[in-house]
């Protein structure tokens, strides 16, 4: 057996999470040569881009002002708007405000941390048999009843909201005549949320597609040492030519960040305190401008990168009143701190076949983390759902967690108790996954449910460790993240199911031994920082597991 010890992106502060592209065998494969994985041609890529004025048009919305700890949903938010924009067509003429669209970070922070309630309950969205998973903040909202926008938050929660069909909602939608998602004055007014399937269960027609996790530009060792890495400068600058905007964890607490220059260049081994979106870039901006004078009028050592190239960021601390500040900045290449960045695309709502979508799905904790149990003979993990109405499957979706991972699924209907992979086979294929992440996957047909129906997706997940190919397991896990947050994690009998050595094993009769492993991993990589993440490593009494992040995609039969 191989358990997978590597790093478990924990960015709890303000960054985290695990995500994808992906290349489908349904679909036209490319890059044979390079196993089947897209390969980014840097040679395609021009020297510059930026979003505000790409072939002329804007798909920035305008600069936000944070209220409080709520960087990481800011920054969400950005990203989210630009990609719906430019999936959606929706730019306007450059040097115009494109306001257009404007998702509530509100929204965002407050469902990530609030759990499923009875309430909550809506056929085809939120089973019944999951009320109870999720964020329980109660008790640390008697203290203080805006914990959920100070909190700082994970990225990963975000897109898990997203990907459960939480929204993004837009702040001018009205319920019941009124606009609660406006990113009002937290202390002025009641800064809370309904915990009801009305409020969470809200209209969109922004449909998440994909959430990628690509390398970072700024790679460091087990001791801490610094590394350029071109492929994360690559991937980045390749998705925003996608018109996915990108967000990133950095490093904000020093003068460089923020200040009159608007250039960011940072050289050191701090934790990432903020969270922004990047949103365009220029190869050949000039890494002098980067240099500053301290009061004596002498250059500061250590603030001017190595080479020119620098990100646009999108930041959100509104403006300043300087006439030189827009809210944007410079961010060097060669920033330090430079972590986690995430793509974000989204369907084009007009063409998608289907805007109004049933999820079946189990994985609502709305987790920090995902553990990844590596082993030499093949895992096969399955959610085995029940039809709640007449409907048709037309996609699925699900999470990976390392790159270049290859993943075969099955869809089975009319299934037998405790074997997901019987019953009618419906369809079959293969993905390559070239970075880890949520993805989802169009079907080769659109296949008729009755309500009752009881149906299974199975997944293979394969990658290479080292220079052996394994099979892995992935599950959704968390701990208590801080005084007065509970949480709690829901996998009922006939739920997931894990195959191996020629058996199917319920998932409900392993979650001690999955604690086990979630708590070793997370021990172990992050133990010495322990410190600095607002979590519990004392007891493994503070961690649950969730089930399988596999979800079926369904429209209503008419």
């Amino acid at each position: 057996m191989l358990i997978d010890l590597k790093k478990l992106l924990a960015f709890v502060l303000s960054v985290m999470i695990i995500c994808s592209c992906a290349a489908c065998s349904s679909g036209k494969k490319d890059n044979e040569d390079n196993g089947g994985f897209e390969k980014i041609d840097v040679s395609k890529l021009p020297a510059k881009l930026d979003l505000r004025d790409l072939d002329g048009m804007n798909y920035v919305t305008p600069v936000k002002t944070q209220l409080f700890g709520d960087c990481w949903a800011m920054a969400m938010a950005a990203a989210a708007e630009s990609s719906y924009l430019y999936a959606n067509d929706m730019g306007v003429d450059a040097g115009k405000e494109n306001k257009q669209v404007d998702f509530s970070e509100k929204y965002i922070s407050w469902y990530v941390f609030h759990g499923m309630t009875r309430e909550d309950v809506k056929v085809g969205r939120v089973r019944a048999s999951q009320i109870g998973e999720g964020f329980d903040p109660s008790e640390a909202e008697k203290e203080t009843p805006v914990i959920s926008a100070i909190f700082g938050g994970a990225f990963v929660g975000n897109v898990n909201l997203f990907g459960a069909g939480f929204g993004p909602v837009d702040e001018s939608l009205t319920v019941k005549g009124e606009k609660p998602y406006a990113y009002d004055d937290m202390w002025s007014g009641e800064w809370t949320l309904p915990q009801n399937a009305e409020y969470r269960c809200a209209d969109s027609d922004a449909i998440l597609r994909n959430v990628i996790k690509l390398p970072s530009p700024a790679q460091h060792d087990k001791d801490g040492a610094y590394s350029f890495d071109q492929e994360g400068m690559d991937a980045i600058k390749y998705e925003l030519n996608k018109g996915h905007a990108v967000t990133i964890g950095v490093y904000s607490s020093h003068v460089g960040f923020g200040g009159k220059s608007r250039h960011v260049y940072y050289e050191g081994e701090d934790s990432v305190d903020h969270a922004v979106a990047i949103i365009g870039y220029d190869d050949d901006y000039p890494k002098e401008r980067f240099t500053r004078k301290d009061t004596g009028g002498d250059t500061v050592k250590n603030i001017t990168p190595p080479e020119n190239g620098a990100f646009i960021i999108k930041n959100s601390w509104g403006l300043s009143g300087d006439p030189d500040d827009d809210g944007y900045l410079w961010l060097s290449y060669y920033d330090q701190s430079i972590k986690t960045p995430l793509s974000y695309s989204f369907d084009n709502s007009k063409k998608a076949a289907h805007t109004a979508r049933n999820i079946d799905q189990y994985d609502l904790l709305m987790t920090q983390w995902y553990a990844t149990v590596d082993r030499e003979d093949e895992f096969r993990m399955a959610n085995v759902f029940d039809a709640e109405e007449d409907e048709s499957l037309f996609q699925i979706a699900y999470m990976t967690t390392q790159p270049k991972t290859e993943v075969s699924y099955e869809i089975y209907k009319g299934i037998d108790d405790g074997d997901p992979a019987s019953g009618e086979l419906l369809e079959k294929g293969e993905c390559r996954h070239t970075y880890p992440g949520y993805y989802t996957v169009d079907l080769a047909d659109e296949y008729k449910l009755r309500k009752g129906d009881k149906y299974a997706v199975v997944l293979t997940m394969k990658h290479t460790a080292g220079e052996e190919a394994v099979y892995s397991e992935v599950f959704p896990y968390s701990t208590q993240i801080a005084d007065g947050i509970k949480t709690r994690a829901v996998v009922n009998k006939g739920e997931s199911y894990l195959w191996e050595k020629g058996s199917w094993t319920d998932l409900s009769r392993m979650i001690d031994t999955h604690i086990d492993i979630a708590f070793e991993q997370i021990g172990n990589e992050i133990g010495k920082k322990e410190r600095e993440l607002p979590i519990k490593l004392d007891s493994k009494d503070t961690f649950v597991v969730d089930n399988y992040p596999i979800k079926a995609i369904l429209a209503e039969s008419k």
